[in-house]
């Protein structure tokens, strides 16, 4: 554990527990979230089996997400023959699923257990700049092992994190008290910039996820996989308001071992460098080296060609919407 001692900030998200998560509506959950618990009782190579499964099934029902997938990979990597863009979804599904049973050993599990299956390196990267006082910036991006990260950082080095909203309130809840159980602060999504900003330069590492498409109107187009992607530029803002340093982090879920490899890179040089759009595509470099390690654990589920230059169509199928569907890489 460092040595640098950082001033407790309370964490406003998750809101206190409601009475309401007891009523009949969320019974349900409440059922899934007992499953859940007991999975982490049962072995690992049963737990694994059960993810494919599951996977494979997910895969084959949910057409809509899938073709969202596919669509990805064929943009990202076009060299690749069909038949290893196929297996590459097909993968990535089964990691996605993997991860889902794993959130109750995240969220439950104990400290030996933590040890043993999360792993942190790199530091040399970032604990000098952090023993310095010096601002950080985690540069990361969806992938399935996107909470386990975090608290493998957490569980050495304060985080601040956003949390979006979802569906589920109750799930919401379970979620984000997993994300902050090590004393991470936690804001939701729609809170202004302030408060994260005066917990990064108190020595909270900022878990930064740039990876969205957010529409043309909060976004520069930089390239990514080679093609010309909405990207939103705010990464260069907050390093300069922050005064912090920025170091990508990501971590890949080992199926045969069940360990999580959390992975610190070199902090970006000359960063900001003053120009929006070149910045952004120095962040899109970094996050698309840290993917190529392993492929199939970035989410490609998100829509994130979604918005195109020159207002053409996306690729992807939108119900009600003219010209939508598939269409070759750019």
């Amino acid at each position: 554990m460092t040595q640098r001692i950082i001033e407790p900030l309370e964490s406003p998200y998750p809101p206190p527990f409601s009475r309401t998560f007891l009523t009949p509506r969320h019974w349900p959950t409440w059922i899934g979230l007992g499953l859940l618990w007991l999975l982490t009782k049962l072995p690992r190579g049963l737990r694994a089996a059960l993810g494919d499964w599951l996977g494979a099934q997910t895969f084959k029902r949910n057409r809509k997400r899938a073709a969202i997938v596919r669509t990805n990979i064929a943009w990202c990597y076009p060299d690749k023959s069909e038949e290893e863009r196929e297996e590459l979804a097909h993968s990535y599904f089964r990691n996605m699923a993997h991860a889902m049973l794993e959130y109750g050993f995240l969220w439950w599990g104990s400290e030996r257990a933590l040890n043993k299956r999360l792993v942190l390196e790199g530091e040399e990267h970032m604990r000098d700049l952090f023993e310095a006082g010096k601002p950080i910036i985690l540069l990361t991006c969806h992938h399935v092992a996107l909470d386990a990260a975090g608290i493998a950082y957490n569980r050495k080095y304060p985080v601040v994190s956003i949390f979006k909203e979802v569906r589920d309130p109750l799930i919401g809840w379970f979620m984000a008290n997993g994300r902050n159980r090590f004393g991470g602060v936690i804001y939701e999504r729609s809170d202004n910039l302030r408060p994260l900003i005066r917990a990064t330069k108190k020595g909270y590492s900022l878990y930064y996820l740039p990876d969205e498409d957010f529409g043309p109107e909060k976004s520069v187009f930089a390239p990514f996989f080679n093609i010309e992607t909405a990207t939103i530029p705010a990464l260069s803002r907050l390093t300069k308001m922050c005064n912090a340093a920025v170091v990508p982090y990501m971590a890949y879920y080992d199926a045969d071992s069940g360990h999580y490899r959390a992975r610190l890179f070199a902090p970006l040089e000359n960063f900001p460098s003053g120009d929006e759009v070149a910045d952004a595509a120095r962040m899109n470099e970094a996050l698309e080296m840290m993917i190529r390690i392993q492929p199939d654990q970035y989410m490609w589920s998100m829509r994130i060609f979604q918005t195109r230059p020159n207002g053409a169509p996306p690729p992807y199928e939108m119900k009600g919407k003219a010209g939508s569907g598939h269409r070759e890489q750019p």
